[in-house]
């Protein structure tokens, strides 16, 4: 069996790029073979990865947002067509996360070749989490590109390898999630505290890739062992509850998987991007967003998320708060809050989306409604909708609980796939989005994204194209960017 060299200091790795270095080379001075690891070694590896978990799931966090036009320029800050980084293979958004994923990967694959094959608790706990942050990692990459090259050694990428199918993608994700379960299982670790994978943040993670899927009784399944679970779960019903969610400190019963975020250095300040302390940050609100997000219909009144969100300065999203004066919740020490990765509206919403999907309105409105009486003063809702009337009120319920959390572009991108058929096992290169948005929201223009192209309407960004050089034609390109 091959034996890897492992440095104990996680952080002395990200030095090497995804696709420059080979982990197989590193010289064995100073450092011991990953069969020789014991249990207090494998602990600290353990939370080494939890830190880079962090780092990555922060660096995948903006651009749900940034691709719906959530987001207006900050002051000191602008840019003009969002799109534009995603149109073209050399374009730096693509193989800017593209790198960041496969440079993450190595330390999930790291620890799984250093704690396989060990039986001890600690062990099971330090696979639990490495197969978990590598679901998550191709979680990332298979809803932006599509399938893509499968590593699942420590070893940099080859450049000669091909990419898999994305139902093979989807597999192996699937495959990684049921491997954390069982050793979260063997581990024998109930449910104690968000900042650990836990077999409720597996099955939340597995419900929204079942969702993806198109695996909507499964789905179902897997958010009702969160709903129901023992850890004790519960919604928020006042705007200071939902707040404090996002602060240091906070022992919120919404949150079912939160990196706590704890460091001495490399602070990982969510707030700076939208809510910074020195006046200049790079995201506000659209004045759209900002006046009319949370207003008042007909179904539902006095939603407790509003203030909680957007505060009396019209440039700042306070979700994040920065713990000075004018937020609405205290913030103690703003640069270790939480990084909000799975909570249980989560659940509430996979849930009530898969019901529909999966062909009843009437149990999908049931589920929903649940969540909105916690967050609304009132809630009134008929026993059944048409499709388009459910589609219409999800996609606002999501928008209002997750805005500003890297979200809206995926839901947008899901219902397009699953609900109006946009991509097909032969044809999955373009869906006429701008269609469906203004049909969706008929003449309201604060849900409207405006301005597309032809290639806004791509369904996955293009393979980078400094990555198929390197490959020599082994990686393929995604329709529609071949020229």
């Amino acid at each position: 069996m091959k034996k890897y060299y492992i440095i104990l200091s996680l952080a002395a790795l990200a030095t090497l790029s995804s696709c420059g270095k080979m982990m197989d080379a590193i010289a064995p001075k100073g450092q011991i073979t990953t069969d020789k690891l014991k249990d207090s070694d494998v602990t600290l590896l353990s939370n080494g990865v939890m830190h880079q978990f962090e780092a990555f799931f922060s660096n995948l966090w903006w651009e749900g947002d940034y691709l719906a036009e959530n987001y207006a320029a900050g002051p000191g800050f602008s840019f003009s067509d969002m799109h534009a980084e995603t149109q073209s293979a050399s374009a730096s958004l693509a193989l800017t996360r593209w790198n960041y994923c496969y440079n993450k990967l190595q330390y999930a694959n790291l620890l799984i070749n250093a704690a396989e094959g060990k039986t001890s608790p600690a062990a099971q706990e330090a696979l639990a989490t490495s197969y978990y942050f590598r679901a998550f990692i191709y979680y990332g990459l298979v809803t932006r590109f599509g399938g893509v090259p499968l590593i699942d050694k420590p070893t940099t990428l080859d450049p000669s390898v091909q990419r898999k199918s994305e139902a093979d993608i989807w597999a192996f994700i699937e495959e990684d999630l049921n491997r954390a379960s069982g050793a979260i299982a063997a581990a024998g670790v109930p449910f104690s505290s968000f900042a650990y994978v836990s077999a409720e943040a597996i099955s939340l993670l597995r419900a929204k890739v079942y969702l993806w899927e198109g695996k909507y009784d499964e789905a179902v399944q897997e958010a009702d062992k969160v709903i129901g679970s023992s850890a004790g779960f519960a919604l928020s019903q006042t705007s200071e509850d939902w707040a404090k969610m996002f602060v240091n400190g906070t022992s919120s019963k919404e949150l079912v998987f939160a990196p706590i975020n704890i460091r001495s250095t490399d602070y990982i300040r969510l707030f700076e991007r939208v809510n910074d302390t020195d006046g200049s940050f790079n995201y506000s609100p659209t004045p759209k967003l900002y006046n009319g997000l949370f207003a008042d219909t007909a179904e539902k009144t006095g939603d407790i998320r509003a203030k909680a969100t957007f505060g009396a300065d019209v440039t700042r999203v306070i979700k994040f708060p920065n713990g000075q004066s004018g937020q609405f919740v205290l913030n103690p020490a703003p640069s270790e809050s939480p990084l909000v990765a799975l909570r249980l509206a989560d659940a509430y919403t996979v849930k009530a989306e898969a019901q529909w999907l999966g062909g009843s309105v009437e149990n999908a409105l049931t589920t929903l409604k649940a969540l909105m009486e916690k967050r609304y003063a009132s809630v009134t809702l008929p026993a059944t909708m048409s499709d388009d009337a459910f589609e219409a009120l999800l996609l606002d319920e999501l928008q209002r609980e997750f805005y500003a959390e890297g979200r809206r572009w995926f839901d947008i991108k899901l219902l397009a796939i699953r609900r109006h058929g946009y991509v097909s096992a032969t044809d999955y290169s373009r869906g006429d989005f701008t269609t469906w948005i203004k049909t969706v929201y008929p003449g309201n223009d604060s849900y409207e994204i405006d301005g597309w192209n032809d290639r806004h309407q791509l369904m996955y960004w293009p393979i980078p194209q400094a990555e198929r050089d390197k490959s020599y034609g082994a990686l393929t390109q995604n329709p529609g960017y071949e020229q």
